[in-house]
């Protein structure tokens, strides 16, 4: 019988984790389903821990030596054989009605080539943090949002295997492929993110978030430089490092100068817009603004609220 859903897990070293993980989809609601397990070139238990999980729908794929996320994805997509084919990371969570969920939905929507859902965060305490990750919905929405960062939660997501096996996944991103895929599969399908919290990303410092940040804002920029480019915006170095930053901030105490220019710029990013029409004006002001707010709260608080009003509406003011 064909599985509704092959469940593809790329796993490096992690073998306290990966049994968590593998447990979840075992567990799904949905049973018609396999689980693909990529072990890429684990030097620890990994790949013994998988192989002692007694569950028949538990696929074993073993690269004899390391060749990174994308290589370990595309084993994968080339040996899944469901009708969807989902993803989850060896740290995180699938919760019960996952798959049933995404599955009914890509059945009851034959126009959405890939889906994914609103995601827990989890501390290194293991204890929940209270803000949910909520991903954009529409697909306007989702396209904007990718000028700035990933869209997608990526061990929520699920999408058609024909249309999957359409975008590999590029040796050299090897980190930064999987928004890299998004931006490219967005072009030419329609997407959606589901608001219901369907997975658990767990935090703890062996995430590549953590290991590989510099390497992240170099691959960050070159995606950065494409879509840009597309808008008719010629970025030096500095501004697309700029960019970046200003997308991605979390505890940077930001100065005035900055947010100065961030304010500019993201009126800059409108008006080529504007004149180029390639998304959609209120889900570039939903983006912008996201990301505006979110600079603005590692601003001193003395000057915090009078860039904020004013931000806002030079961003609306060049939009329309």
């Amino acid at each position: 019988m064909t599985p509704d859903v092959s469940v593809i897990t790329p796993v490096f070293n992690r073998e306290r984790l990966i049994g968590r993980a593998i447990a979840s989809l075992t567990n799904q609601t949905l049973r018609n389903i396999e689980i693909l397990v990529v072990d890429d070139g684990s030097t620890d238990g990994t790949a013994a821990a998988v192989a002692r999980i007694n569950d028949p729908r538990v696929r074993l794929l073993v690269h004899p030596e390391n060749r990174g996320i994308p290589a370990a994805r595309n084993s994968g997509l080339a040996e899944a054989r469901g009708r969807y084919i989902a993803w989850l990371d060896s740290d995180d969570v699938a919760r019960p009605k996952r798959l049933a969920v995404q599955c009914a939905f890509l059945d009851a929507n034959p126009s959405i080539a890939l889906i994914g859902s609103a995601a827990r965060r989890i501390g290194p305490s293991g204890i929940p943090k209270l803000r949910l990750s909520r991903p954009p919905a529409t697909h306007e929405e989702i396209v904007a949002k990718l000028l700035f960062r990933s869209a997608f939660q990526q061990s929520s997501v699920m999408g058609r295997a024909e249309v999957l096996r359409e975008y590999p996944y590029r040796s050299e991103f090897d980190v930064c492929e999987d928004v890299d895929m998004f931006i490219r599969l967005t072009r030419d399908h329609r997407t959606a993110n589901l608001p219901s919290v369907l997975i658990d990303r767990y935090s703890h410092p062996g995430q590549t978030v953590r290991r590989e940040s510099a390497r992240i804002v170099e691959k960050k920029k070159i995606l950065l430089t494409d879509l840009l480019t597309r808008l008719g915006i010629d970025a030096s170095d500095e501004e697309l490092e700029r960019h970046v930053l200003l997308a991605n901030v979390k505890r940077t105490p930001l100065d005035r100068a900055f947010l100065e220019w961030g304010e500019q710029w993201l009126a800059g990013i409108a008006a080529a817009n504007a004149r180029m029409r390639l998304y959609d004006p209120e889900a570039l002001a939903a983006a912008s603004n996201r990301v505006w707010r979110r600079a603005l709260s590692n601003a001193p608080a003395d000057y915090r609220a009078p860039l904020l009003t004013r931000g806002f509406r030079k961003v609306r003011a060049a939009l329309w």
